[in-house]
């Protein structure tokens, strides 16, 4: 039997109130019995005769009879309300919050896993790599310290000087026996000069008026007159721009002008006032030679008129001899007793020679050990930095300080107005890198096991530097280790 749903009379759904109930009778049990012919035996009254079934009295409603709603349709909206009040304030939801226990727990397992992998081709590498290849490789070395320039050069001087005039030009390269200058003692007076000019203007007066008076034509005379004025006019065209050497040409017109001026003396050798004329320009040439001093090359050089008081104490014959304190004493400007300049002289000039020079360097690092024979380039440091190779020739400690005597054979003009500077000592070494397990002792040789076809052999080197990981060596025997080859680690 099928019973709708129970509906009140106001219309009320179930679970909506409260249904009446009727009180339990047992006697209404028995009264609902089935009778008649439709009942049916029960075990409960098996004589008894079936009667007509009677159902119990509740008092329930009536039943639906209205058609049941399957709700296949969509249901409707609710109906949409107002806007909230501008009061109101959306809410949105926190961020879900993540585990962070178990992010940490990942990224260590990943770590651990990470870590596990590497070690273990650090494992299989180790035992794998047993050997590796030489390679070149380059090192610089750098070094730096005070230094005092010394050349090879011989300072002229002279005491009680008036006057200088110089024949050579300042940094002009000189030979042997080539004028330099003339030097005028104290007590000579320009009215010498001047009386030795007034006597060759007579001389050449009297030339002329000898030669006007002349009426035979004198070949002889008309060629080095001709030669004078070509060398004057080719003197001219060098002082107007054209190429040459003025020097030189210089030289060749006073030739000319000798030539001619001795021709001349010849010729008239018998004329008493040309005679007494040049008598009288003997005789002050003479008066003032008194007074006078001419200086020449002594060497093959390259002549200054600048100096600065150390060139008799720092040349080529007593640099070796100084220790550092007196190398330092000198940076300082104090120049040894002995060898400073005399009170009243004066230095005329010096002639420097080429390609052999030095320098006495104050080291500043005093770990540094340099190797008598080593090669360096030596930049000194000045408004025009100058790069020049040098090689270590000695080397002094005292006192705290380290000497480093450098011999340089280059050009003198790039240093030639140089005396102190500081300079900077670099070094470049093709060496051959291997790792710093190659390296073995054995007994009492340092070297690397190389392997050659013909099987290993130790090859003795000298290592230029080490680190943990990688040595920079160089062979004791050349030509015994080159890039390319195989060696053994240890």
């Amino acid at each position: 039997m099928t019973q709708g749903p129970w509906q009140a009379e106001n219309n009320q759904l179930p679970g909506r109130g409260t249904p009446p109930q009727a009180p339990w009778n047992p006697e209404g049990i028995q009264q609902g019995m089935p009778e008649g012919d439709d009942a049916v035996f029960t075990p409960a009254h098996p004589h008894r005769a079936p009667q007509q079934s009677q159902l119990p009295q509740f008092n329930a409603p009536p039943p639906y009879a209205n058609p049941v709603n399957t709700f296949k349709a969509e249901p409707e909206a609710p109906p949409v309300h107002d806007a909230p009040p501008d009061d109101r304030m959306v809410y949105r939801a926190p961020p879900r919050q993540r585990n962070i226990i178990t992010w940490l727990y990942l990224g260590l397992g990943l770590l651990i896993v990470v870590l596990a992998a590497i070690a273990l081709s650090q494992m299989i590498g180790g035992q794998e790599q047993k050997t590796a290849i030489v390679t070149i490789s380059e090192q610089g070395t750098t070094f730096s310290g005070r230094t005092l320039i010394v050349r090879n050069e011989s300072v002229f001087q002279q005491e009680n000087v008036s006057d200088v005039r110089y024949t050579a030009e300042e940094g002009s390269a000189v030979n042997r026996g080539d004028p330099i200058c003339t030097v005028y003692s104290t007590g000579f007076s320009a009215r010498e000069l001047e009386r030795l000019s007034s006597y060759r203007t007579q001389i050449k007066d009297y030339h002329k008026v000898l030669l006007s008076a002349s009426t035979t034509p004198d070949a002889q005379l008309a060629r080095l007159e001709t030669m004078v004025m070509q060398r004057a006019q080719e003197t001219q065209a060098l002082v107007r721009g054209a190429e040459g050497n003025l020097l030189n040409q210089e030289q060749l017109l006073k030739d000319a002008i000798t030539a001619r001026h001795a021709y001349l003396k010849q010729k008239y050798i018998e004329d008493t006032k040309l005679t007494r004329l040049y008598d009288n320009e003997n005789s002050q040439l003479q008066r003032i030679e008194t007074w006078t001093k001419q200086f020449a090359a002594t060497d093959n050089g390259i002549v200054s008129f600048y100096t600065d008081g150390y060139e008799g104490a720092l040349n080529a014959s007593n640099y070796e001899q100084y220790s550092p304190q007196t190398v330092k004493d000198m940076l300082a400007g104090q120049i040894p007793q002995n060898l400073a300049r005399g009170k009243n002289a004066i230095d005329i000039f010096r002639l420097v020679r080429q390609f052999d020079w030095g320098a006495l360097m104050l080291a500043d690092d005093l770990s540094w050990n340099p190797v008598v024979g080593d090669e360096y380039r030596m930049t000194i440091e000045s408004f025009d930095s100058t790069t020049v190779p040098v090689t270590v020739e000695s080397v002094t400690r005292s006192g705290g300080e380290m000497l480093v005597r450098l011999k340089a054979d280059s050009a003198i003009e790039p240093i030639l107005y140089t005396r102190s500077a500081r300079v900077q000592l670099s070094k470049s070494v093709i060496t051959f890198a291997v790792p710093s397990s190659a390296i073995i002792n054995q007994d009492g040789v340092i070297g690397v096991v190389v392997q050659y076809r013909e099987g290993p052999y130790l090859v003795p080197v000298d290592i230029v530097s080490r680190d943990a990981t990688q040595a920079h060596v160089t062979p004791v025997n050349p030509g015994h280790l080159y890039e390319g080859l195989t060696v053994q680690l240890f």
